[in-house]
C-alpha cells in the first residue's frame, strides 16, 4: 500500500473534524466517500465499527477512532511544533474532558433532537433543552477566549465545532431562531469562513472497488 486511506462520509461530523485535522496538519491521503446505507465489502472487511472515519495507514494498520486519527495526524505532520500547539501538554486532560462531554452527551440529545423521528418516544423539544445547556456552557468559555483554551485553536475545537454545525442545520430547518449568542456563533464562523473550508466539504463520487483514486485535500 502506498497511501494511508481514509474511508469517509461528507456530512458526519466524526469525519469532518478528522478532514479538518490532516488540512491543518498538512497530510495527504487517499479519500474513499462511501454511502453509509450501501457500505461497500472492502471497508465492512476492514473496520470492526462499521462507521466512518477509519484510516488505514501505509502498514495497514487500522485506525478507526476518530479522535485517534487526529491525534496520528498531529503526529506525522512536517509541520514545526505543530502537536504542542494544537495538543498542548498542560491542557490535555481539559481537552479530552470537553471531547467525551461532546461526543457522549452533546451528541446524544443532538442526535435526538435532528433525528427525532428514528428514535422511538423521543421528545425533540426535551433533547432540544439539553443540547442547548452545552450550547450555552461552552459560549460561556468563549465569552473570554476566542477559542475553548485560549487566542489558538486546540483539537478540542476542532473536535466539537462540526457538531454545533450540525446542530446550527438543525435548528435553522426547524425554523428555531436565537440558537446561537455571539461568543459561539464567531467562534463557529472562524472555521465555516476558513478559506479551507471549500477543501473541507468537497464532494466527492461515492468510491467503488474499480473507482479511480481521489485524494484529500483535493487541492
Amino acid at each position: 500500500m502506498t497511501n494511508d486511506i481514509l474511508y469517509s462520509f461528507r456530512r458526519c461530523p466524526y469525519a469532518i473534524r478528522v478532514r479538518w485535522a490532516l488540512l491543518i496538519c498538512g497530510i495527504k491521503v487517499e479519500i474513499r466517500e462511501i454511502d453509509l446505507k450501501n457500505k461497500p465489502f472492502d471497508f465492512l472487511n476492514k473496520s470492526k465499527t462499521k462507521t466512518v472515519p477509519i484510516l488505514i495507514k501505509k502498514n495497514s494498520e487500522v485506525i478507526e477512532e476518530s479522535l485517534e486519527i487526529i491525534i496520528w495526524a498531529l503526529s506525522e505532520s512536517k509541520k514545526e511544533h505543530i502537536k504542542n500547539i494544537y495538543f498542548p501538554n498542560d491542557k490535555k486532560e481539559d481537552i479530552i474532558e470537553i471531547i467525551n462531554e461532546n461526543d457522549n452527551e452533546f451528541k446524544y440529545h443532538l442526535d435526538r433532537f435532528k433525528y427525532s423521528t428514528r428514535y422511538q418516544n423521543s421528545n425533540e423539544e426535551f433533547h432540544f433543552t439539553k443540547a442547548i445547556k452545552f450550547i450555552k456552557r461552552w459560549n460561556e468559555l468563549l465569552t473570554e477566549n476566542k477559542y475553548f483554551f485560549g487566542d489558538i485553536p486546540t483539537i478540542a475545537d476542532w473536535s466539537i465545532w462540526p457538531f454545533v454545525r450540525q446542530f446550527k442545520i438543525a435548528c435553522e430547518s426547524q425554523k428555531i431562531t436565537n440558537y446561537l449568542e455571539l461568543p459561539i456563533k464567531n467562534w463557529l464562523d472562524s472555521f465555516e469562513k476558513n478559506r479551507k473550508f471549500k477543501s473541507l466539504m468537497h464532494k466527492y463520487e461515492l468510491w467503488e472497488p474499480n473507482s479511480s483514486m481521489n485524494y484529500f485535500p483535493f487541492n
